[in-house]
């Protein structure tokens, strides 16, 4: 019996060991509380961000480790914190993450903050119309905003809607889902898209472990 199952458990560790190989692979970050971790998606909304935007970037998040384990604050449906792995299993080879390059904003008041502000904030809808208020939130609105509320820093500038491209076809059929007609956009509402905190000048790339 015990030679029988010996090869089972072999199998099991190899498998359990590829999965932990696969995300150390694609998570080369020495990641800290407050790191900002961004995605490029492949479908729907993701390519129109693509084209709104002329970046990669379609998703981001903030990271926080509680009780040993990383979680990722995102806006998805709804706004909650997710594991690191599973964020990463999504689209492990776009995997990225920026931090402020003045980190003494990030101390243990801001993050009890940030804490609060998420506890504040989590389960709301994901915002489809991308709208600058707190009743619903897009990734990179709550990105902003958590930031905002906990230290104080604006990652970056907010841009008006109507200043990315509205016209692309993959970013007009969207419009035309949500909105019924771009007549109907607020066009000098302002916008934070994943791409502009990416390119944020208060961030580098976070050292690799």
């Amino acid at each position: 019996m015990k030679r029988a199952l010996f090869p089972i458990v072999i199998a099991l560790s190899a498998i359990l060991s590829f999965g932990y190989a696969e995300y150390s692979t694609h998570n080369p970050y020495a990641l800290q509380d407050g790191d900002i971790v961004f995605q490029s998606g492949h479908r729907g909304q993701a390519n129109a961000i693509k084209a709104a935007t002329n970046s990669e970037w379609t998703h981001v998040g903030v990271v926080f480790k509680k009780h040993d384990q990383w979680w990722v604050l995102e806006a998805v449906q709804p706004v909650k914190f997710t594991k690191l792995e599973d964020f990463i299993k999504r689209h492990p080879k776009s995997f990225h993450a920026r931090r402020l390059k003045d980190t003494s904003s990030i101390n243990a008041a801001s993050l009890s903050r940030a804490e609060q502000w998420a506890k504040q904030n989590i389960r709301k809808d994901y915002d489809l119309k991308f709208l600058w208020d707190d009743k619903k939130l897009y990734c990179s609105e709550l990105v902003w905003k958590v930031y905002k509320h906990a230290a104080d820093v604006e990652l970056c500038e907010k841009r008006p809607m109507k200043s990315y491209n509205l016209e692309h076809p993959t970013v007009a059929s969207l419009i035309k889902q949500r909105y019924g007609d771009l007549n109907n956009l607020p066009l000098d509402s302002p916008v934070v898209a994943p791409s502009d905190i990416a390119e944020s000048e208060l961030l580098v790339e976070v050292p690799k472990k």
